[in-house]
């Protein structure tokens, strides 16, 4: 009953604050008359109302939807937006850590240093035998190949396969501080000295659609997510789902970014209903490696 009372007060307190924005062509006894009418319906509304819990629940969040938009309150509220999402991203991430942080390769908390991820790669890499089994090898976000060019040296099998996919022009679209065009390679791939590398070059978009039915799923998948953005993440995770299988490997490179990697990962998940069990986390969960169950 209170909160209900308190929902009310703010409603009527809301439509007399609209009131004070009818056109001012209105004269003042017509703003009074549409003022009434807004207190008529509000009164039948009250009125009609039950209080079982659902149909509170159901009241609240339809008049709160009502109210936000007539009052057009993405003025007042869209300066916040990008903090709004970030507060909720990060508190989901926190609620997150809480619960995976029992693992055997994990630094968590530690000092920023961004060169952990290879002790880390180094860790997944032996403990998962990726160096002597026939492995897909797919990056996603190459830039100038470092982490690349690494795990070509890491598995010399000739059956194994090595496909890097990225536009080489830089970050279609802004991330962070980060403007749009950051990472540009001017328009080139890395040049690698192993003929069993592949670079394939565009939007993840124009690219991996073409690329999958050529997949030879019955290799070990290993993947390696440098996307940054939460779009290119999201795509890349919701096209590979059909030919993600048990015991695949999937590595994070920006995890812990709580609206685009994190984010991505959790959408995918919520939507996919796919199992992953996180093996390892570096740099304060900066870098991450799941395998698929």
């Amino acid at each position: 009953m209170f909160f209900i009372g308190c929902f009310l007060f703010i409603y009527r307190f809301s439509l007399f604050l609209y009131t004070l924005h009818i056109p001012c062509f209105l004269s003042d006894g017509l703003r009074l008359i549409a003022f009434r009418l807004f207190l008529q319906r509000l009164s039948n509304i009250e009125q009609s109302l039950t209080f079982k819990p659902l149909w509170m629940k159901l009241f609240l969040i339809r008049y709160t939807k009502l109210l936000f938009s007539r009052l057009q309150l993405h003025h007042l509220f869209g300066w916040l937006s990008g903090f709004q999402l970030n507060l909720v991203y990060m508190t989901k991430l926190s609620a997150w850590i809480s619960k995976n942080r029992k693992i055997a390769c994990n630094d968590f908390p530690s000092k920023w240093n961004y060169d952990k991820r290879y002790p880390m790669y180094e860790w997944v890499w032996e403990k998962e035998d990726l160096k002597n089994q026939p492995i897909n090898y797919l990056e996603f976000g190459v830039a100038q190949g470092q982490s690349f060019r690494w795990a070509v040296s890491q598995n010399p099998h000739p059956a194994t396969r090595f496909h890097g996919f990225d536009t080489f022009t830089g970050l279609p679209e802004d991330w962070g501080p980060f403007k749009k065009g950051y990472f540009d390679n001017n328009s080139e791939p890395p040049k690698i000295d192993d003929s069993r590398g592949t670079f394939h070059q565009g939007l993840f978009q124009q690219t991996l659609p073409a690329f999958l039915p050529n997949l030879d799923n019955n290799r070990k998948n290993v993947i390696m997510m440098d996307a940054d953005l939460y779009s290119a993440t999201l795509y890349t995770l919701s096209t590979l789902a059909p030919y993600l299988k048990k015991d695949d490997i999937v590595f994070f490179d920006e995890f812990a970014v709580p609206t685009h990697e994190f984010r991505a990962f959790l959408d995918f998940t919520q939507s996919y209903y796919k199992e992953f069990e996180l093996i390892a986390a570096a740099n304060n969960y900066y870098f991450v490696a799941f395998r698929v169950k």
